[in-house]
């Protein structure tokens, strides 16, 4: 009696676990342009800021659909007839052979995404995909030896997407820069009002969420808050130090957030002038904080505002 137990408890344990694994791979995939919502739109990020995103965190990038991938993105199909059904290839802009560069692409895996995804979305059965607009809900990982995405579980093609006009790029000094305070013309980039919190507000923010945050640079440091320097630029300098006021120096009301070469190198040519600069930053606010406080640990964006 106590064998047939054991087998029969083994019995019902398989048939479980086999039902579970069945139902998750039934799942549909995300419907081609139904389901867009403003807040998918709104939550995405473009390639250039999925690929600075940590491994390990679910992510919904957005870009165009250039080129077929199977083994590595040098061998990648960016022209009919296209080869390959396990990944694509993402870009910020439609694919133009002499404007891109291999950097620019990120590779996605559909040959672990949920049903349905690698049938509708790969370019050797779908050739009319080639430079759509998508929207692509999966794991930040490497893959084919690039920042990718693996394990989609959604995706949203938008046939009503217009490019963006490309935003000039020029020094922080120049007369007609569009983030130069003293340029009359100086649009809101990035992040609608409503949306954008002070530094208050994102200090008790939920973690994890990606947030734009407002406020005045009062300070420049590296490693840590201790080594803040509030009256000036501090030398090669790997975080800004925001506050919701100029001059603020009380540790529990400053904000720092970790900033990358390029941005780095930007900021700096305002010189000491930087200081009580106001500024608009995008980026994840992590669990475990930055400087052992709130703070954006990688900003994937910061605009100088009037």
């Amino acid at each position: 009696m106590q064998i047939f137990r054991l087998f029969f408890s083994f019995f019902l344990l398989f048939v479980l676990f086999s039902c579970e694994k069945e139902v998750a791979n039934e799942q549909d995939a995300g419907n081609l342009s139904d389901g867009i919502t403003d807040e998918i739109k709104n939550g995405a990020l473009t390639v250039a800021q999925a690929m600075k995103i940590e491994p390990g965190y679910r992510i919904t990038v957005k870009g165009y659909i250039v080129a077929a991938a199977e083994s590595s993105i040098k061998n990648a199909d960016f022209r009919r007839p296209f080869a390959g059904k396990t990944a694509i290839l993402l870009a910020d802009k439609p694919y133009v052979e002499e404007e891109h560069e291999l950097d620019d692409f990120m590779p996605i895996s559909l040959s672990d995404a949920a049903k349905g995804i690698s049938t509708s979305l790969n370019l050797q059965d779908n050739p009319d995909n080639w430079n759509s607009f998508v929207y692509i809900h999966g794991i930040r990982k490497s893959y084919l030896s690039a920042p990718g995405i693996k394990e989609v579980d959604q995706f949203w093609i938008d046939p009503d997407h217009k490019p963006e006009p490309s935003e000039p790029t020029v020094a922080p000094d120049d007369p007609d820069d569009p983030e130069d305070p003293d340029n009359p013309d100086n649009p809101n980039i990035g992040g609608e009002d409503d949306d954008v919190l002070t530094v208050a507000q994102a200090i008790t923010a939920d973690s994890e969420e990606y947030i734009w945050v407002r406020g005045y640079i009062v300070g420049t440091t590296t490693k840590n808050l201790k080594n803040t320097k509030f009256d000036g630029i501090l030398e090669n300098f790997t975080a800004i130090v925001l506050a919701d006021e100029p001059g603020t120096t009380d540790k529990k009301l400053l904000f720092p957030v970790g900033i990358d070469k390029p941005s780095r190198e930007t900021l700096a040519k305002y010189g000491d002038n930087l200081i009580s600069k106001r500024v608009k930053v995008y980026g994840q606010k992590p669990i475990e904080g930055y400087m052992y406080q709130p703070g954006i640990k990688n900003a994937l964006q910061v605009v100088i505002l009037p």
